[in-house]
């Protein structure tokens, strides 16, 4: 049971709004036209790769922050790391936030505004209070509601796949790297931290798993896209083919919820890592406000100076988890090392 929680908690932290509403797709492979087909499984393989390692580096080692998990890939605490990882999930963590109120047309600085800020800050800390247990329950539990739905609205809107091509082909590569490098980076504390107690063989197994539903669930929405070319036109595709029906357009738009909301809690999850404050309330309540106060600004500057840092940080990050070798015999010990320095610097 717990590893068909965490298959489903790896593809939570993936699958955010622009994955479930299918625009992410259409940017990333769709636009390639029939070409999209054969990265898929080349993406298969790196996303089996990488998953599988981190899942294998959670399963020897308890991962309680991201201090510790970086000396085991990093092999060193690389303060410059550190830093971009902070920020990274700071940003993401804001704009869904931003997001979420945009959605629903909530006028900005609103009393309505501050309630939904309000009501977020109350859920999010009762997961975080619960830790990784409560994200593996949340995922768990309506995951599967979501890719049902997701894979019905496909199945409802088939239409024979047209060969159209507003990309240049020659991109198509990089954009799959680009892709599953940023993707692989943003989840890999959550990852790590999930698989603690499971054996090399479960391991596999999970990564498996959960890199063949990520690529089956994309051959979906691209050829549902490439079926109904008219959609690519609108911000949410999916949700645009949805809209032919009230009941399943409901149904959509609170799964698109859903799907930001654990990509939310992840990220969330990995910034309350950093905070190591002797009371867990503070450890909890804090990264929420940050993030919070920051959703209240406009984010298009910053987000267009620091995105493209984040994207670089993920090559690098999967470029140094591809070639390095991990001893966990000696991976524990850096960890215990890690762990007295964290708690000393604790306040």
């Amino acid at each position: 049971m717990k590893q068909i929680k965490i298959i489903f908690l790896i593809i939570g932290t993936i699958i955010g709004a622009g994955f479930i509403s299918g625009k992410e797709i259409f940017e990333f492979f769709s636009k390639f036209g029939f070409y999209s087909y054969l990265i898929i499984i080349p993406m298969f393989f790196c996303l089996y790769f990488f998953i599988t390692k981190l899942l294998l580096i959670g399963a020897k080692n308890k991962i309680n922050n991201i201090e510790q998990l970086n000396i085991l890939i990093f092999k060193k605490d690389k303060k410059i790391i550190k830093l971009f990882t902070f920020l990274s999930f700071i940003i993401l963590s804001s704009t869904m936030i931003s997001a979420i109120n945009t959605s629903f047309n909530v006028e900005w600085l609103s009393p309505k505004h501050f309630l939904n800020l309000a009501l977020l800050l109350v859920i999010s800390c009762i997961v975080l209070h619960y830790d990784i247990s409560s994200l593996l329950n949340i995922c768990g539990l309506l995951l599967p509601v979501v890719l049902c739905v997701l894979i019905l609205i496909c199945f409802v809107n088939f239409n024979a796949p047209q060969n159209i091509t507003l990309g240049n082909v020659i991109l198509m590569p990089y954009n799959a790297l680009n892709y599953i490098c940023r993707n692989i980076f943003l989840s890999y504390f959550v990852i790590s931290k999930s698989s603690y107690g499971l054996n090399e063989k479960q391991c596999k197994r999970v990564g498996f798993f959960s890199s063949l539903i990520l690529c089956i669930i994309m051959i979906l929405i691209i050829t549902c896209e490439l079926g109904n070319f008219k959609s690519l036109g609108f911000a949410m595709p999916l949700l645009f083919l949805a809209s032919k029906n009230n009941v399943l357009y409901i149904i959509y738009f609170c799964c698109i919820h859903v799907a930001i909301l654990t990509t939310l809690f992840s990220t969330l999850l990995s910034l309350k890592s950093f905070f190591n404050f002797k009371t867990k309330a503070i450890n909890n309540i804090l990264p929420i406000l940050i993030c919070i106060v920051l959703s209240l600004i406009k984010f298009e500057t910053f987000v267009t100076i620091l995105y493209p840092i984040v994207g670089l940080l993920g090559f690098y990050f999967c470029y140094v988890l591809a070639f390095s070798n991990f001893s966990f015999q000696n991976s524990n010990k850096h960890i215990h090392k890690a762990s007295d320095k964290t708690q000393n610097k604790s306040t």
